[in-house]
C-alpha cells in the first residue's frame, strides 16, 4: 500500500508493505465466525467489507493497519433504513464501525451500504463535538460491458482525446514539459494574463495589471512555485493617483498553499515593503518586522488564491470557502457561484462562470466583487468588477484576437 499525504505545507510519500508470512506459520489459527484472516489497509477493508453478505444482526471483524498501527475493527450491520441524497433516494444497509480500544468509537460512525449486489457505501455520518460530518455519494456509474471481439488478430483501436476547448480569442497555454505541477491543473508554468483596469464608464484604462507563472525551482531551500503580479496605473491616470504595485507568492507545487510572501507596494502617498513568511503546518505568519499573526492551516494570499480559485469546483450553484491573508489578518472568503453567463470581451462573445466574492467581515459584500471565470478547461479570469472609493472598477483580460476560418 502507498498512501501520499498533501496537507497544508505538509507532504509524505509512505509504503507499507502487506506480504503474510510464508510456510507453516502461514496457517492461521482458528477464527470466530465472521473474522477474516491476514491484515487490510483502510482502504482494501473498505471493499471487502462490500464484499459481504451484510446480513442484518451480524458482525464482521477486521485487522487493520493504519499510520502503522494495528486495529481491531468490527462492523455490525443494525437494521435497513431508506436514504436520501442529492444523486437519488436509496433503500440501505445500516451498519456501525466499531473500533477496539479506540476514541473511533465516541464518533458513533455508521455506513449505509446500498441494498443490492453491489453495496455501495452511499453515505457515511459520524458524529464530532462541533456537529455531524457527513460524506455521501456524488455519483456512481458501472462501465459497460465490453463487445465480444470479432476477430482475436485485429489490433484494439487507439483512443484519441478530443483537444479541450479555449474560448474564442484566447490563446493556448504555453507548452511546458517536466514543469512538476500536479495532474489536471488549468494552467501551467509560462502562463501570462494581462489585464487592462477601467473606472466607470471610461474608454481608455486606468490601470494595467500582468500575472505570471515563473519557473518551478528551489525557493529558500525549498520546492516552489513563484507567481508574480504588477499592477500600475497609466499614465492618463496617474494625475489623479499613482499606484505601483508588485507582489510575489512562492507556493508549494502540490497545494498552491504559500510559505513566503513579499509586496512593495506604492500607492498615492502610502509605501510598504514586507515579507511574510507562512508555516501552514502550524498556522502562523511571520512578518520580517517581527509581526507574528495566527492563520488557519490552509492560508492563502492574495495571489496565490486567484490560481487556487481556479482549480476549485465552481458549477452553479457551488459555494466555497477559503482563508485569505489581508492587510496583515487572515479572512474568509466565500465564493459562491451565481450560474453561467456569456460575456463581451473585446468584442468577442465567451462563455463563463459568473462568482460572486464576499468576506466574513460585518458588511460581507462592501465592495461587491463580481468575477467572471472562462466554462472551459483553463478556467481564465476573465473579468473582475468592484465598487471603490472613485467608482465602479473593471478589470477586462486581454485577449488575442481571432480570425474565424
Amino acid at each position: 500500500a502507498q498512501q501520499v499525504v498533501r496537507e497544508a505545507g505538509r507532504t509524505s510519500d509512505k509504503a507499507s508493505d502487506y506480504n503474510q508470512a510464508a510456510g507453516t506459520t502461514a496457517i492461521p489459527a482458528k477464527l470466530q465466525a465472521g473474522t477474516f484472516s491476514g491484515t487490510y489497509d483502510l482502504l482494501s477493508a473498505v471493499y471487502r467489507a462490500r464484499a459481504l453478505p451484510l446480513t442484518e444482526g451480524a458482525s464482521y471483524h477486521f485487522a487493520v493497519q493504519a499510520e502503522g498501527e494495528m486495529y481491531e475493527a468490527q462492523l455490525k450491520v443494525t437494521g435497513q433504513e431508506r436514504i436520501k441524497t442529492n444523486v437519488g433516494s436509496f433503500k440501505t444497509i445500516v451498519a456501525r464501525l466499531n473500533v477496539k480500544g479506540s476514541k473511533v468509537n465516541d464518533y458513533h460512525v455508521t455506513v449505509y451500504f446500498s441494498d443490492d449486489e453491489r453495496h455501495v457505501p452511499v453515505l457515511i455520518t459520524a458524529r464530532l463535538p462541533a456537529g455531524e460530518i457527513r460524506a455521501e455519494l456524488a455519483g456512481s456509474q458501472l462501465p459497460a460491458a465490453a463487445a465480444p471481439s470479432e476477430s482475436a488478430a485485429r489490433p484494439n483501436p487507439v483512443p484519441v482525446t478530443p483537444k479541450p476547448e479555449t474560448p474564442p480569442g484566447v490563446g493556448p497555454a504555453r507548452p511546458s514539459l517536466g514543469d512538476g505541477l500536479p495532474e489536471g491543473l488549468p494552467f501551467k508554468v509560462g502562463e501570462q494574463l494581462n489585464f487592462q483596469i477601467y473606472l466607470a464608464s471610461a474608454a481608455q484604462p486606468v490601470g494595467t495589471a500582468s500575472f505570471l507563472i515563473r519557473a518551478h525551482a528551489r525557493y529558500f531551500n525549498r520546492d516552489g512555485l513563484l507567481f508574480t503580479v504588477r499592477a500600475q496605473t497609466t499614465n492618463a491616470a496617474q494625475r489623479m493617483f499613482f499606484a505601483n504595485d508588485q507582489i510575489s507568492s512562492y507556493v508549494d507545487p502540490a497545494t498552491l498553499l504559500p510559505f513566503r510572501t513579499e509586496l512593495n507596494l506604492v500607492e498615492g502617498n502610502r509605501r510598504l515593503n514586507r515579507t511574510w513568511a507562512i508555516d501552514q503546518d502550524r498556522g502562523l505568519a511571520i512578518g520580517d518586522n517581527g509581526e507574528r499573526t495566527e492563520v488557519p492551516v490552509g492560508t492563502y494570499d492574495l495571489v496565490s488564491v486567484l490560481y487556487a480559485m481556479r482549480s476549485l469546483d465552481l458549477a452553479p450553484p457551488k459555494r466555497n470557502a477559503v482563508s485569505v491573508l489581508i492587510n496583515n489578518r487572515p479572512k474568509t472568503l466565500f465564493i459562491t457561484s451565481l450560474g453561467r453567463e456569456t460575456i463581451d470581451l473585446g468584442g468577442q462573445k465567451v462563455p463563463a462562470v459568473k462568482i460572486s466574492l464576499t468576506t466574513d467581515d460585518p458588511q460581507s459584500d462592501k465592495f461587491q466583487l463580481r468575477g467572471w471565470i472562462s466554462a472551459d478547461d483553463r478556467r481564465l479570469p476573465l473579468r473582475l468588477t468592484a465598487m471603490t472609493e472613485l467608482g465602479d472598477l473593471r478589470a477586462d483580460l486581454v485577449i488575442i484576437p481571432v480570425k474565424h476560418q
